[in-house]
C-alpha cells in the first residue's frame, strides 16, 4: 500500500473514532439527562381511554368519555388498517424506520420552506417528534421544538419504532374531543380502525395536521380534498394500486359524528362508576331480558301512578355466576320529574319482611326448628321491644313452615332472638349487605322485620345463594368464567327445604292477579312491605335466575297500596313468565342430606303412641329437633270422679287412660281467651298428697339465653326486664330467684321488673308447690 493510502486510511479511521467518540458521548449525556434532569413523562402516553359497555350478546350499550372529557378507544398496532399505517408514515414520516427520532435534513428544509413562505408551510417534524408535542402539548415555539427534539430521542431510546408508532395512532387528535384513531372510526365511521377503506383511512390521516379544520362532521368538503391530496400520495408511494385509487377517489364516504347509544341507563352507568377498566367492556347484561323487564315495568306505570306510586325497579341475576342479567332502575330514566335518574336498585330501603327466610334457614342449620315444629306466636316482650303481626292478630301456636309462608312477625322475632342477632347481623354482611353499617345493637332484634336499609342488588344476590344450595357469590357486572370463589351461608339441606317452603302458593302472598293462570312459573318467593308502606318487595329465584323487584317513590312518600303481595308480586311472576319461556322447567335437586319422616300433625314433633295423626316432612338427619311429641299425652282418670291421676294416687281407684292435648301454659291461656276450644286436662286428684309431674311454671319473659345491652344515656329503669310466667292450676304465688338469691314474690300474672346488671344470671321461678324452672339470660 503506498503512503498516500496509508494516510488517507488512517485519516478516516481518525474520523470515525472522533464520530463515535461524539455518538457516545451525545449517548450518554442522552441518557443521564433521560435518567436525572429530564425523565420522560411515561404516564403522558396512556390517557384515560373512554369505556364502550356492550351487553353479553356484543351489542354496544352505551359509551362514557373519559375523565377529562374525551373520547378515546386505545387500539393496537396490529388492529389498525395497514393502509393506514402506510399512508400516515408516507404522508408524515418517510424515513420513521431509519432516522434517531429527528430527522435533520426535514427541519432543514422545512426552515427554509417557512422562511421563503413568510409563515410555517411545513413542520418538519417526524412521527416520534409528533408524539413527543401530543405527550406534552406546548405554544409552537423554538423552545418547543427543542423539548420536542430531546423528548425525540428520549422515546427512541425507550421504544420501539412499532409501539412510537402505535403510540401516534392512540394520541393523534381529530377533531373536538376525539383522540385516537380508534375513536375517530368508531364515531366517523362506525367501525374499527381495522375495517377502513382506503378512502376511509385517507381522510383519516389527513386529519391531525388541522383536526379543527379538516374534521369531516363540520368541513366535510375541505375533509374531501384533504383526502384526495392523501390518496395521490398513496398512489405515488405505490400503497394502493390506479384501481384501488380510482374506486376510492370516487367512493361515497359517509362521514359524520354518530351518536352513541344509551341503552339499560341505569346498569352502564353503575358500571361505568365501579371503576372497571376500559376501554371494550364486555358486560353480563342480556338485552334480551333487559327489554323484557322495562317493558313489564312500563305496562304496570299507569296502575302504579294511579295509586300514588312513581317508580319500581328490577334486577334480575344469573345464579350459576351470579352475573347481572338485566337491571332497571326506575320506571324511566328521562323522568326527572319523578327522579327517575335514581337507580333503585342501588338505593338503599327498608327490606320490610324480605329477611325473614334467612333466619329460618340459620334456625333449621342450628337444628331449633324443623318445618312443622310448632312456634309460639303470642304478645312477647324482649326488653321492653314487643313485636306485632302484619294484621295485629296472633294464632297461639304456628309450624315453623306456616310461620314463614304467613309472614308472621312474632315467630320471626323468636328465631333471630334463638339464633342470635349479632349471628343474624354478620352473615348478613358475609352475604353481600353493605349498607349494615351501624353497630349490631343499634338494629335489635327489628332487625328482621326491616328496621335497617338494603340495596336490592343486595338483596337479590343474598337470595341467589339459596339457589346454589346456601353458597355466596358476590354480584358480577361483567362476563366471568364459573368456578368462583364462594362463601357458605347455609348448608344445602336448609336452602332445600327453605325453597319447598317458599314454592307453596297456598299463601297470603300469593298475587291475585296469577291465580287462575295456567303458566304458573314454579318460584321461590318472598314479599316484604316496609313500615308505613313505603317499599313494596317481591324477591323470587328459580334454579337458574334470581329476581328482586321493588316498587315506591324515591322521595319516601308512602302509599296505601304499596305492599308488597299487590305491586310487586304480580311484576316478579310476569318477568319469570317471560325470561323462562321455553326452557326447561327443571326444579332444584334434593340434597343427599335431605330426609322424609313423619311428625306429629299438630306438635311437628316426634309422634308418639298418643298422637292421632301424622304428616311427613323434610328435616335434616342429625339435626332436625328429634324430641317426642309433647303435646299429646295419655294419662289415667278416676272413672268416679273425673280427676287426673298420678302415680302416687292411682291405687285404690278405678282408672282409664285417656289421650288429650296438654298445651303449654302460655298458649293454652291465649287459646282458652281468644274462645277456642281446646280439650282441657282434668284437675289433678286433691286428695293426692304427691306432687304431680310436668306443671311446674313456664317462665315467658324473658327468652332463654337472651342478650340485654344496656343503652347508654338511656336511664336504667326505663330498660328494666320484665319477669313473666306462667304457672299451673292450684298455683297462688311465683317466687323469683336471681343467680340463687330470692328477689321477689309476686302474685300469679303479676308483672315483675329487674333493673339489669352486667354480666350471666341464672334466673329460677317457683311456685308455691316447689315446682321450678330455670334459664339463663346475658346483659351486656
Amino acid at each position: 500500500m503506498r503512503i498516500s493510502e496509508l494516510s488517507i486510511s488512517a485519516a478516516l479511521g481518525r474520523r470515525l473514532i472522533r464520530g463515535s467518540a461524539v455518538l457516545f458521548a451525545f449517548l450518554t449525556v442522552l441518557i443521564l439527562l433521560d435518567a436525572l434532569v429530564f425523565p420522560l413523562p411515561m404516564a403522558n402516553l396512556r390517557k384515560p381511554s373512554a369505556r364502550f359497555v356492550y351487553s353479553r350478546e356484543r351489542y354496544l350499550l352505551a359509551a362514557f368519555a373519559a375523565s377529562d372529557t374525551y373520547w378515546r378507544k386505545p387500539v393496537a398496532l396490529a388492529d389498525i388498517s395497514p393502509l393506514l399505517q402506510s399512508s400516515v408514515i408516507a404522508c408524515e414520516d418517510r424515513w420513521f424506520y431509519y432516522h434517531p427520532g429527528v430527522n435533520p435534513i426535514s427541519l432543514f428544509m422545512a426552515a427554509i420552506d417557512n422562511i421563503k413562505a413568510g409563515k410555517v408551510v411545513r413542520g418538519g417534524s417526524t412521527i416520534t417528534m409528533q408524539v413527543a408535542r401530543m405527550m406534552e402539548p406546548k405554544p409552537r415555539t423554538v423552545a418547543s421544538k427543542l423539548v420536542e427534539i430531546v423528548r425525540a430521542f428520549q422515546l427512541e431510546l425507550h421504544f420501539s419504532k412499532r409501539e412510537i408508532l402505535e403510540s401516534y395512532f392512540n394520541l393523534a387528535p381529530y377533531g373536538g374531543n376525539l383522540e385516537g384513531v380508534g375513536a375517530a372510526s368508531y364515531f366517523y365511521f362506525a367501525k374499527t380502525p381495522l375495517a377502513l377503506t382506503a378512502s376511509e383511512a385517507a381522510l383519516l390521516t389527513s386529519i391531525p395536521n388541522s383536526p379543527s379544520v379538516l374534521r369531516p362532521d363540520l368541513n366535510f368538503e375541505k375533509s374531501l380534498r384533504a383526502r384526495d391530496r392523501v390518496l395521490g400520495v398513496m398512489l405515488q408511494r405505490q400503497i394502493i394500486s390506479k384501481g384501488k385509487y380510482d374506486e376510492a377517489f370516487s367512493e361515497n364516504v359517509v362521514a359524520r359524528k354518530h351518536e352513541q347509544p344509551f341503552l339499560a341507563p341505569h346498569f352502564t352507568r353503575h358500571l361505568a362508576d365501579s371503576g372497571v377498566p376500559g376501554p371494550e367492556i364486555e358486560s353480563s347484561l342480556s338485552l334480551r331480558i333487559q327489554a323484557a323487564c322495562e317493558g313489564i315495568i312500563a305496562n304496570h306505570r299507569p296502575e302504579l301512578a294511579a295509586r300514588g306510586i312513581a317508580n319500581a325497579a328490577v334486577v334480575v341475576l344469573q345464579n350459576s355466576s351470579a352475573e347481572v342479567l338485566a337491571m332497571v332502575g326506575s320506571a324511566d330514566f328521562f323522568d326527572g320529574a319523578r327522579q327517575g335518574q335514581v337507580n333503585g336498585t342501588t338505593s338503599p330501603r327498608s327490606p320490610g319482611s324480605a329477611l325473614k327466610p334467612f333466619v329460618y334457614a340459620m334456625a333449621l342449620d342450628k337444628g331449633l326448628i324443623s318445618p312443622n315444629k310448632i312456634v309460639e306466636d303470642l304478645p312477647v316482650y324482649y326488653s321492653g321491644y314487643s313485636p306485632e303481626n302484619y294484621d295485629r292478630k296472633y294464632r297461639g301456636a304456628v309450624s315453623a313452615a306456616e310461620a314463614l309462608r304467613l309472614s308472621l312477625n312474632v315467630p320471626a322475632v323468636w328465631a333471630c332472638s334463638k339464633v342470635g342477632q349479632r349471628e343474624f347481623c354478620r352473615l348478613l354482611r358475609t352475604g353481600g349487605i353493605t349498607t349494615l353499617t351501624r353497630n349490631d345493637q343499634d338494629y335489635g332484634l327489628p332487625i328482621i322485620l326491616g328496621s335497617c336499609e338494603i340495596r336490592l342488588l343486595d338483596l337479590a344476590t343474598l337470595y341467589s345463594a339459596l339457589a346454589r344450595q346456601g353458597s355466596y357469590i358476590p354480584y358480577k357486572l361483567i362476563r366471568t368464567q364459573s368456578g368462583e370463589d364462594t362463601v357458605r351461608l347455609f348448608t344445602p339441606e336448609a336452602s332445600y327445604i327453605i325453597s319447598e317452603i317458599l314454592t307453596e302458593l297456598q299463601r297470603p302472598d300469593f298475587p291475585s292477579s296469577w291465580e287462575f293462570s295456567p303458566d304458573i312459573p314454579r318460584v321461590a318467593w318472598k314479599t316484604g312491605t316496609s313500615y308505613g308502606r313505603k317499599d313494596a318487595w317481591s324477591v323470587g329465584y328459580n334454579p337458574e335466575f334470581t329476581v328482586g323487584v321493588w316498587a315506591g317513590n324515591f322521595a319516601g312518600e308512602p302509599s296505601p297500596d304499596l305492599v308488597g303481595t299487590d305491586i310487586a308480586a304480580p311484576m316478579l311472576f310476569e318477568i319469570f313468565e317471560v325470561i323462562t319461556r321455553g326452557r326447561d322447567d327443571a326444579w332444584f335437586e334434593m340434597p343427599q342430606g335431605v330426609g322424609t319422616r313423619d311428625v306429629c300433625a299438630v306438635s311437628g314433633m316426634i309422634p308418639t303412641g298418643a298422637c292421632h295423626a301424622t304428616i311427613s316432612e323434610l328435616f335434616i338427619p342429625g339435626v332436625s329437633p328429634t324430641g317426642p311429641c309433647n303435646i299429646h299425652k295419655e294419662i289415667m282418670v278416676d272413672l268416679k270422679s273425673g280427676h287426673r291421676l298420678c302415680r302416687y294416687c292411682t291405687e285404690g281407684n278405678k282408672a282409664t287412660h285417656v289421650m288429650v292435648e296438654d298445651w303449654p301454659a302460655k298458649i293454652a291461656t291465649w287459646l282458652v281467651a281468644s274462645g277456642r276450644a281446646i280439650s282441657s286436662v282434668p284437675v289433678h286428684n286433691p286428695d293426692c298428697t304427691g306432687m304431680p309431674q310436668g306443671d311446674r311454671p313456664l317462665i315467658t319473659s324473658p327468652n332463654d339465653d337472651a342478650l340485654y345491652v344496656i343503652r347508654k344515656h338511656v336511664p336504667i329503669d326505663l330498660q328494666r326486664i320484665s319477669l313473666e310466667a306462667s304457672a299451673a292450676a292450684g298455683a297462688n304465688f311465683l317466687y323469683w330467684f336471681v343467680d340463687g338469691e330470692l328477689f321477689t314474690r309476686a302474685e300469679i300474672g303479676q308483672r315483675v321488673f329487674y333493673e339489669p346488671e352486667p354480666g350471666a344470671h341464672n334466673l329460677t321461678c317457683t311456685d308455691d308447690a316447689g315446682r321450678s324452672s330455670s334459664l339463663i339470660f346475658h346483659v351486656e
